[in-house]
């Protein structure tokens, strides 16, 4: 062994019982070798150990993978695994710590207990850094002010680097537990914050919307509907539905549009929410159903969507997104915008919707196909005809275990978790209006409050299902509509004045703040506080529904201003510089509202001029280029029956952002498909011994884009599925196919694995050389496991081999105190003194604690 030198102070511990063990690196960083060898363990060191200091071997490779990412002001960091206390050492050996942020470590209770218990570790952890463990973390982030770090966007989900290659089961179920827990939590904070798509998507659409949906409340009640979702199971339920279609009232969600296509099956209604791009690429076939089809469509949905959509509509909510004012004068001449009792949107997904529409119209069974919230055992997340089913079994994502309606295991993910949780508290709330919610998928999520029963036992009623009164409910003329679109006209250029106003005063706000925290006269700084006062007042008395509408905008960014922490500890200017955010977010708001009100406007006109049939088609296909509607050409082809020549230029224009938007979601399926998360699926799935589970996820890589890069961990699969079926031979063949294919820098991970399978067959056929072999290699790319092929060789009776491996394992872990003893025995063995005299050298490595009974221990041989 080279000669190294000690850390002549490493972390003291208390005694006492310990399922975890603290053990000094030879770069005399601290860790615990099974979660962080890999990471901290230097192979070829010459450096001499350091106290916990910013230039130890550890922080560089922290710093190299974190930066400054954990230093950003007014955030909450909650990390999964501390690195073995390494990274609270990080963040604290930044100083000063960045203002009004606070650190959350959550370690599994064994670590957590020895991290504790290390003095250098503990000294650490105050009021602005906590180590907690699965238990109490929750608890911890309360008092730390979780929501209201959600409020300003401020809560960061961070995983260490053992958490990211999961080296064990409980690091990888902690991630998901948590990852889960705040994807839910977050939901429930932010959901009615309001921000810009949303409000800039409800002003753009309320110019196609005319009807909402008072007008078919209840139209159907005491009957059943049939709401058809994107999950796999709907797969398996198509076939029923197509054939006792005329019996059924179909909801259904756009993004299964293709699927429904591709069974010429026509739902009633298709509903859409999101206000997001993406909405649209799922959604594109949607477009292809015909006008007994009717949309149903949330304020804010994309307005690509609502204004190609060339049939009958409904929108849900309000139609503005501000409160009106009645005129003082011709009130009894007004008109309000916004209905009264119109149906509310329900989140977190557009099934959601889709249930509180359906018992809006009365129904009061309802029933659903692909509603699974779960994947289905093949590992797949949605229905065929889908985006994400071409792209095969999803692989990386955070793993949550629930129950299926059949009393089976499945996995789902933190949204679906979450919409499961806000589907279960709407059937609650539905049940005292009478109203059931069936499904009959047996591999979706058991949820209380919705009744499990096949679709061919519910009781549909044998005659075709009669919904002319849905027809008759929405009927206008064209001179309802022109009034309609004048009175928003109207509207839009009377809140476009006031927000102007609203900007000129907020404008006015930041030169008083200034002035305020600039000035030396202490009279004129009251009266510059007075000026923001008295604007305060005006915009709040004068302007309450312009003010309002431009801090719903700026909503995210007012928020950021109000700090959880330190707020006191704010200098004069940094408090400055809060005010003006403040006043600024104002007035971008402000500006993009304006600009947003200028264009509509501008379309606006084109919605009158479409029902003027005096206006010729061109004249309108070239306001829809002028005005950027491309996407209108499929209406004006509809509804004025043109030839597709007609309109050819802005079905190009049309066709070539939409293929720019496929491209973009084939990126994010693929991104989420990348072979090497499929990793932990496959130990999952061979810890579980489900072996169809396995077959998917071969067939999942076996079609992944990437060939090269897929193919070692095909082959990896390939090598467990053989051992499930008790074939070692062939097992054995595809593990050495992986160990040659692999990338060892991209597929380090995947050989570590590999290799241990390798070792573990061997070991089961009474290999012992070869199992050993296998151990010696995946120890060169984690040493944590040296002291690993130590043992098995000095069970196979190889004691210079165990030797060999020990003293590797010391060299890079020269604090190991159980070890030092274990290779000081196996030197007396083989009655080497001199090795038992070296293990004397590595004593002041060891904690406080063992050193003097280590010292005894080996005086003794």
């Amino acid at each position: 062994m080279e000669s190294i030198e000690p850390d002549t102070t490493p972390p003291q511990t208390v005694t006492g019982k310990q399922t975890a063990q603290l053990v000094q690196t030879a770069a005399g960083d601290w860790i615990f070798p099974e979660l962080n060898a890999i990471h901290f363990a230097l192979t070829n060191s010459s450096s001499t150990p350091d106290k916990y200091s910013s230039n130890n071997h550890a922080h560089k490779v922290l710093g190299a993978h974190f930066g400054q990412s954990l230093h950003k002001q007014d955030r909450l960091y909650i990390v999964v695994g501390s690195d073995s206390g390494q990274l609270i050492t990080y963040v604290q050996s930044k100083t000063p710590l960045p203002r009004g942020s606070r650190w959350l470590f959550i370690e599994p209770e064994p670590y957590a207990e020895v991290l504790n218990q290390a003095v250098e570790i503990s000294a650490l952890l105050d009021d602005y850094v906590h180590l907690a463990t699965p238990e109490n973390w929750q608890e911890t982030a309360n008092q730390l002010l979780i929501e209201d770090y959600f409020r300003i966007d401020g809560v960061v989900f961070e995983r260490s680097l053992a958490a990211l290659d999961h080296p064990t089961s409980t690091y990888l179920s902690l991630v998901d537990t948590v990852d889960a827990q705040l994807t839910e939590h977050r939901y429930k904070i932010v959901a009615n914050m309001g921000n810009e798509p949303f409000i800039a998507a409800q002003i753009v659409n309320a110019i196609n919307f005319h009807h909402n949906c008072s007008a078919i409340k209840n139209i159907f009640y005491d009957q059943k509907a049939l709401i058809l979702a994107g999950g796999p199971s709907l797969d398996a339920q198509i076939d029923w539905i197509k054939a006792h279609r005329h019996q059924l009232f179909l909801i259904a969600v756009s993004r299964i549009s293709a699927r429904l296509q591709a069974a010429s099956i026509q739902p009633d209604l298709v509903v859409t929410v999101d206000p997001y791009p993406i909405s649209l690429t799922v959604s594109r076939q949607m477009f292809d159903f015909d006008h007994r089809c009717i949309l149903v469509a949330s304020n804010h949905a994309y307005p690509g969507i609502v204004s190609r959509w060339p049939h009958r509509i409904f929108y849900t909510d309000l139609l503005v997104p501000w409160v009106e004012q009645e005129p003082d004068e011709n009130q009894e001449d007004w008109i309000p915008l916004n209905p009264k009792q119109n149906l509310r949107s329900v989140g977190p997904t557009v099934t959601h919707t889709c249930v509180a529409l359906a018992a809006y119209l009365g129904f009061t069974e309802i029933a659903f196909a692909g509603l699974d919230l779960c994947h289905a055992p093949n590992g797949q997340t949605h229905a065929s005809g889908s985006s994400e089913s071409a792209a095969g079994p999803l692989l990386d994502f955070s793993a949550i275990k629930v129950l299926t309606n059949l009393g089976h295991t499945a996995w789902t993910t933190p949204d679906y978790h979450g919409g499961i949780s806000a589907l279960e508290r709407l059937a609650i709330e539905l049940n005292p209006l009478g109203v059931r919610l069936v499904n009959p998928s047996p591999n979706a999520v058991a949820m209380k409050g919705i009744e499990y029963k096949p679709l061919d036992e519910i009781d549909w009623p044998d005659e075709q299902f009669d919904r002319s009164a849905l027809d008759d409910a929405i009927v206008f003329t064209p001179t309802e509509r022109i009034e309609h679109l004048e009175r928003l006209n109207v509207a839009y250029h009377a809140m476009a004045s006031q927000v102007k106003i609203v900007e000129q005063l907020a404008q006015l706000g930041m030169e008083a703040n200034s002035a305020f925290f600039n000035g030396v006269n202490s009279a004129r700084q009251k009266l510059h506080k007075r000026r923001m006062q008295a604007i305060d007042r005006l915009l709040r008395r004068q302007y309450p529904s312009a003010e309002m509408l431009v801090k719903q905008m700026a909503k995210r960014e007012i928020l950021a201003t109000d700090l959880p922490h330190d707020f006191f500890a704010l200098d004069a200017k940094q408090a400055e510089q809060l005010g003006l955010r403040f006043y600024a977010s104002l007035v971008k708001a402000a500006k993009l509202l304006q600009t947003l009100f200028e264009k509509v406007t501008q379309q606006l006109q084109t919605r009158l001029l479409e029902q003027d049939h005096s206006v010729s088609d061109s004249e309108l296909i070239n306001r829809y280029r002028q005005f950027n509607e491309a996407e209108r050409a499929l209406w004006l082809r509809v509804n004025r029956q043109l030839d597709e020549t007609q309109t050819a230029e802005l079905d190009h224009i049309f066709a070539d952002e939409l293929n720019r938007l496929i491209a973009d979601d084939i990126k994010r399926n693929q991104e989420k498909r990348e072979p090497k998360a499929g990793l932990r699926l496959a130990e999952m799935y061979f810890s579980q011994k489900n072996i169809p589970a396995l077959d998917n996820l071969i067939g999942a890589l076996d079609t992944h884009p990437d060939t090269t890069y897929a193919k070692p961990y095909q082959l990896y699969l390939r090598g467990l599925h053989a051992e499930l079926a008790h074939d070692l031979t062939r097992a054995m063949s595809h593990y050495e196919q992986v160990i040659t294919t692999a990338e060892p820098n991209r597929d380090g991970l995947l050989l570590e694995h590999c290799l241990l399978r390798v070792s573990a067959a061997s070991l089961e056929v009474g290999n012992l050389i070869q199992a050993n072999q296998a151990l010696d290699t995946v120890a060169q790319l984690n040493p944590n496991y040296w002291r690993f092929s130590s043992r098995l060789a000095e069970l196979r009776g190889d004691l210079p081999h165990a030797i060999e491996a020990l003293s590797q394992h010391l060299q890079l872990f020269p604090g190991d105190a159980t070890h030092i003893k274990r290779l000081a025995e196996l030197f007396k063995e083989i009655g080497s003194e001199e090795g038992i005299e070296a293990c004397f050298t590595l004593l002041p490595y060891c904690p406080a604690a063992k050193r003097e009974e280590l010292m005894q221990t080996l005086m003794k041989l």
